[in-house]
């Protein structure tokens, strides 16, 4: 799934994963956009998951965003 989809399933928005990320809504907003996650530091990609609760797989296509458990 997408940085969006997991959001929304998280039950996250822009701001408040900015925060939990300690970085400004407007980089969630870029980082949601196709090709977003691509330029991202392997660091930044482990605040992902984590703030989500889940993993980011990276394909040839760009990230994914695989989440554990149920809705939060």
């Amino acid at each position: 799934m997408t940085l969006k989809e997991a959001m929304t399933y998280r039950g996250e928005n822009e701001e408040t994963l900015a925060k939990a990320l300690d970085t400004r809504p407007l980089d969630v907003r870029r980082w949601c956009k196709p090709g977003g996650l691509e330029k991202l530091s392997a660091q930044r990609l482990q605040q992902l998951a984590k703030a989500l609760d889940g993993g980011v797989l990276i394909t040839e296509d760009g990230a994914e965003f695989e989440l554990y458990g149920g809705r939060v």
